[in-house]
């Protein structure tokens, strides 16, 4: 199964000749790594400020995308989701 970025990455270095395009379509959810749905979320839920005061980045490696907080501390993308926001961010401020 190809990720819908890989068919996105695989369009730009083949130059497909798109039929219609619209910008906004590099910003449909279903083309977000995890680690940027995740991103967005926790802007949505703890609020922009606190997010950016708790989050350094979101790092992807050999496929897994990484939470890199300011605490130093760092957890799987993954397992924030199944954490839930609140335990996350009791994680990233302790």
């Amino acid at each position: 199964m190809e990720y819908p970025s890989a068919v996105l990455i695989r369009a730009l270095n083949e130059q497909w000749k798109p039929r219609t395009w619209r910008d906004e379509w590099l910003n449909l959810p279903q083309l977000q790594s995890q680690g940027q749905r995740w991103y967005e979320g926790a802007a949505k839920v703890w609020g922009y400020d606190q997010r950016n005061q708790l989050v350094v980045n979101i790092v992807c490696e050999k496929g897994k995308d990484y939470i890199v907080f300011t605490n130093t501390k760092e957890m799987l993308v993954e397992t924030a989701w199944r954490w839930g926001w609140e335990r996350v961010l009791k994680y990233a401020t302790s």
